[in-house]
Formats: structure tokens, sequence, C-alpha cells
């Protein structure tokens, strides 16, 4: 397993003053819910194989509370982190295959995720600087996501603001294979399997209307 810097375990306070405030700048921290007393924490750059959460648990050999990686995260598989242990924190650059969270609090800055950043349900939080990813997906979830060259997708309700809103707007847009056609809404699990088999989610010819009105202007500085 590729690994670059070693892990120490630290106390939340211990790690927080090593990074000068940032910890509890951004999370609840301890004594608060869902609070945190042992930090994960690798100081530099570290690089792991695999779904994340069982490289860190491999490397730790236990629960693992709350993970601090200082400089940049680079995974080769998913970030996908849905129970409220451990949290996540990445002071520099990351990248995956995915960014999905649960009920874990996770801050990063910024990064590239080649298939999706997911948020699910509303326990947890999860926030990012610049993100380059083809797609977000917001279920119900508390995210502070910038991602300005991917769709972002309501996967819980109607919503205006969104490219795609559960109801009409999924179920024209997207392939069937990736919409549950009871609640009218996609099937992540579906939907990332496509992905990650190189497959169209999207039905032929549908655009954003940020990516319609990018193509008139293209159309009409070329007829110019």
């Amino acid at each position: 397993m590729p690994i670059s810097a070693i892990p120490a375990s630290l106390s939340y306070a211990d790690a927080d003053t090593r990074l000068g405030g940032a910890l509890s700048a951004v999370f609840e921290g301890a004594g608060a819910s869902p609070g945190y007393d042992e930090v994960l924490f690798f100081d530099g750059d570290l690089t792991l194989d695999g779904d994340f959460l069982n490289a860190v648990n491999e490397l730790h050999g236990g629960d693992v509370e709350l993970v601090v990686v200082t400089g940049d995260l680079k995974v080769n598989g998913p970030i996908a982190l849905y129970e409220d242990r451990p949290g996540l924190y990445v002071g520099g650059h990351t990248q995956a295959e995915t960014l999905e969270g649960g009920e874990a609090e996770i801050y990063i800055h910024d990064g590239a995720f080649t298939h999706l950043v997911y948020g699910w349900y509303n326990h947890g939080s999860l926030r990012t600087g610049t993100v380059d990813t083809p797609w977000v997906i917001d279920y119900d979830h508390a995210m502070d996501v910038y991602a300005p060259g991917g769709r972002w997708v309501n996967n819980y309700d109607d919503d205006e603001d969104a490219d795609f809103a559960v109801g009409d707007s999924i179920v024209e847009a997207f392939v069937p294979e990736v919409v549950d056609a009871e609640d009218r809404c996609l099937d992540v699990d579906e939907f990332l399997n496509r992905l990650q088999a190189g497959l169209p989610v999207l039905r032929s010819g549908v655009q954003t209307t940020a990516e319609s009105a990018s193509d008139g202007v293209v159309g009409a500085r070329l007829a110019e």
C-alpha cells in the first residue's frame, strides 16, 4: 500500500493546535456532538490504494474518529463515509474516484473526483473548496460544494436552482437504467455503476440550461 505520510494518533486538541485552529473552525469538535477524542493525523501527503475507509482501517487497526491529512490526499478508489465516524479533513488537494458523505463531517479544500460528489441524508456535512467533478448529487444533505464544471442534481425534492431535480426533470433527462421509477429520482448506485462502466447516464441530446445557452453563444459567434 503506497503511503508517504506516517500516521500519528493525537488528541483533537493537539491536532487542532498543530493546524492553528483549522479543525475547530470547521468541525464541531471535542465536547460537542458528534465530538472527537482521537485523531488519526497524517502530516504531509498521503496516497492510498482502494477504498479509502478500508485502507485507513487497515493502517490504524481499529476504529477511527477523525482523519486529518495536512497535505494532499490521493485515493486510487472511492472516498465513501456514510457513518458518523470517521470524519475527514484535508488541508491540500484531494483526488479520488468519488467523494461520498452521509453522517460524517467532511471538509476538504480543492480536489478532483472522477465520477461524482454525493451527499446523502440530513446528518453530517460535506464542504469543499473548488472541485473538478462531472456530477454533484444532493439528497437532503448539508452541502457546501463548489464545482463550477459539474451538473447539480437535487435527488430529494424539486429545486429550480439545480440542473436536474426529483420528478419530470430526472425522469425525462436520464436513461431508465439509472432512474427509480417509483420515487422519480436517481438510483445512485446504478448511476455510479454506469459511470464506472463508461456508459451514458443522460438521454441523447439532453443538456442543462447553462449548456444550452453556452452552445447558443458559440453558434452565434460561428455565424458571425
